[in-house]
């Protein structure tokens, strides 16, 4: 993409050379001149075509590019008049006003009718003053605020009802429904956090700021290990992490011990966390120790 972009800008700047020198293609050139036109504009042509070949052939997988849709595009922006810079201007704009357009409907799901989009541009464009500017301004980021809400809620939806996520979601309630029924230490909090408190802790109250050293193991719920401080506190504090953990932590004061079992609408969520191997709405296990509450170094 770099390459064909500087090949584009390379075309650019000779383009705005010869406009600039009042070169036109009926001058009247010397043969070893024409040659050189013909040799460089043969030369160019292929490369640009070759990157371009090159930049569609490494497209992500699943991504189809039309060759020929490819190729007007092109075509149409080679073959404008290189004498009328403003038509020039206005294409290169519209080209990145139009993939704006086509990322609002591919990707938040919005309907941009273009007439009328293009009816209200050329009202503005040619408008002796602009009033609304400032008023039409903030109704473009507050819909356009809106619409990417909407989109990711749209998108959280889709996950929360994948059929990875909702096995997860079921094989954490059977499994927490399996501990309760063998062990009576585990209690749920209004918010669904699952815990047992081995050791409260002595000393100052924990809040959402105060800053901690914990000694903590995390787990699946088949017992394998995906993250543990390994015997070095981390230091953190409540409001820094995933809210189970933090809801957790909050339980205990310095010296505290507890195992904190995290359902995945407390932990992280339908994203999950596929570097660690946590998926969409998984349960996870964590076993904390509070060894410092405000440490002073």
């Amino acid at each position: 993409m770099k390459k064909l972009i500087f090949a584009l800008g390379a075309a650019a700047m000779l383009v705005g050379t010869a406009t600039s020198c009042g070169g036109n293609s009926s001058s009247k050139l010397f043969p070893e001149e024409q040659a050189l036109n013909d040799s460089l504009t043969t030369a160019w042509g292929y490369v640009a075509g070759g990157q371009a070949a090159q930049m569609l052939q490494a497209a992500p997988a699943g991504v189809k590019v039309d060759k020929e849709a490819f190729l007007r595009g092109v075509q149409t922006a080679i073959l404008a008049d290189t004498a009328d810079q403003s038509y020039l201007q206005g294409l290169s704009m519209g080209v990145r006003l139009a993939q704006q357009r086509a990322y609002a409907m591919k990707e938040l799901g919005m309907n941009v009718d273009a007439a009328q989009w293009m009816a209200e541009f050329k009202k503005a464009l040619l408008a002796d003053s602009l009033p609304q500017m400032d008023a039409m301004q903030q109704q473009f980021q507050n819909c356009a605020q809106r619409a990417e809400q909407t989109a990711q809620e749209r998108k959280n939806a889709e996950k929360e009802n994948s059929p990875e996520s909702q096995a997860n979601i079921k094989a954490g309630e059977e499994y927490m429904a399996g501990l309760m029924k063998t062990d009576p230490a585990i209690k749920k909090s209004e918010t669904g956090l699952y815990y047992k408190i081995e050791k409260e802790g002595e000393g100052e109250a924990i809040g959402d700021n105060t800053p901690l050293l914990v000694n903590y193991t995390g787990r699946f719920t088949d017992g394998k290990e995906f993250d543990s401080s390994k015997g070095n506190p981390a230091r953190f504090m409540a409001r820094g992490v995933v809210p189970g953990f933090g809801e957790g932590l909050k339980m205990l004061k310095k010296g505290g011990k507890a195992t904190l079992y995290i359902p995945g609408k407390l932990g992280y969520g339908v994203n999950g966390q596929p570097a660690a191997g946590i998926g969409p709405n998984q349960m996870l296990v964590f076993d904390v120790e509070i060894v410092d509450v405000n440490p002073q170094n």
